[in-house]
């Protein structure tokens, strides 16, 4: 059972992850692993994302450029979603995933494009936008 601090730095994390994630992401990690939940919403989010060095939105930039250098395409839609909250717009994202093919190649840089084009025609359709 965690202590008392360690609770609330969970439930910080969940908090900050809902938050940049949208609702429902810690129940769906949760349902594949209640462990690695634990580990990305305490260490990720609450420690990592938590920290006041850098804004979510810069820290948005951060995760889609890695995400999408590791060709990781899953995690990259949700920090292409969670972008678009923070307040990155599309062509910013464009451009983050453009400036990827500079130092990871052209096949990131294009399989990234690839994830985000869906999630950002749909942002761009919305109501609002």
């Amino acid at each position: 059972m965690a202590r008392d601090d360690e609770g609330d730095r969970l439930e910080r994390g969940r908090r900050l992850a809902e938050l940049h994630m949208g609702e429902g992401t810690v129940d769906r990690w949760r349902s594949v692993s209640p462990d690695l939940e634990e580990m990305t919403s305490a260490f990720a989010f609450a420690d990592l994302w938590g920290r006041p060095g850098l804004s979510r939105r810069d820290r948005s930039i951060v995760a889609m450029a890695i995400t999408a250098t590791l060709r990781a395409h899953t995690q990259l839609g949700w920090h292409v979603r969670g972008a678009l909250g923070a307040g990155v717009t599309p062509d910013e994202v464009r451009e983050v995933l453009i400036a990827v093919s500079g130092l990871a190649g052209f096949p990131a840089a294009w399989s990234a494009l690839e994830t985000a084009e869906p999630i950002l025609a749909e942002a761009e359709a919305a109501p609002g936008a």
